[in-house]
């Protein structure tokens, strides 16, 4: 009987330290990718520069075969709707 006991022992140890583990890693699990706020930075930046550059020059630059219209001030404003619509998935 003396074994038994000891057996269970070890057994609850051996689950409650999985059990532990597996915890650790969800927490690790739950944030982003390192270079997912970088990229949404980068993107919010670059389309506030592709808007700033179009408004300069009349739409002329930086997208030269867009200077028909504000198709520039489109792909400026896609660029930042995408970086900020990242900041909802960041952790």
């Amino acid at each position: 009987m003396p074994e038994s006991k000891k057996r269970r022992k070890v057994v609850e140890r051996e689950t409650a330290k999985a059990r532990s583990a597996s915890k650790k890693v969800e927490k690790i699990d739950q944030h982003s990718p390192r270079w997912y706020a970088p990229l949404m930075v980068t993107l919010a930046i670059l389309g506030l520069l592709v808007v700033v550059t179009a408004y300069v020059t009349n739409g002329g630059y930086p997208f030269p075969f867009f200077s028909n219209g504000n198709y520039n001030l489109f792909v400026g404003i896609g660029l930042m709707l995408v970086g900020f619509l990242m900041t909802m998935g960041w952790k």
